[in-house]
């Protein structure tokens, strides 16, 4: 690997790696696991981008697919997969003076997640905490943009029905 492209891979890794620590923790309920997701979503990523097939896009969606079939390959191996209550992942974020907004953020975030099946949930987070857009969630979660959209509404849908979780 050229010393440009490592010196570019570095500097994405350094953007992207709390919100790809942070899905793969959402995804998998243990610090350990998210940490092994992490270390092997990067490992692979390196690989990716050392033999030339780097995204074409922005990095992080690319890292948050290849985050996501890490944690799928995992599951099939052992057929456990968890969903942490969001409230957790907040202590990601504990070195800035925001941490409190922060966290209580996330609690909030965490009820209103409680309320939504699985997948609703993932698309959920990936719009509106990563504030990535319907092609890319959409690439992340297999769908198209319009299943991504689906999968919105009816999230806001069942949100909607209990308006006193949005307060």
């Amino acid at each position: 690997m050229a010393i440009a492209d490592r010196t570019e891979f570095e500097a994405a890794y350094t953007a992207t790696w709390q919100r790809v620590y942070r899905y793969a923790w959402v995804l998998t309920r243990h610090r350990e696991d998210a940490e092994d997701v992490a270390s092997e979503t990067y490992r692979r990523a390196y690989s990716a981008w050392n033999d030339g097939r780097r995204p074409k896009g922005e990095v992080l969606p690319w890292l948050l697919l290849i985050a996501r079939r890490v944690v799928i390959d995992r599951r099939r191996r052992s057929r456990l997969l968890g969903w942490l209550p969001l409230s957790a992942v907040s202590d990601v974020d504990r070195a800035d003076d925001r941490s409190l907004d922060r966290a209580e953020t996330w609690v909030w975030f965490a009820e209103l997640c409680r309320l939504l099946p699985d997948r609703q949930r993932e698309a959920f987070l990936l719009r509106y905490q990563f504030d990535l857009s319907d092609e890319a969630i959409g690439k992340i979660l297999g769908v198209s943009p319009g299943g991504v959209r689906s999968l919105l509404s009816r999230a806001l849908a069942t949100l909607r029905r209990r308006p006193e979780m949005l307060t």
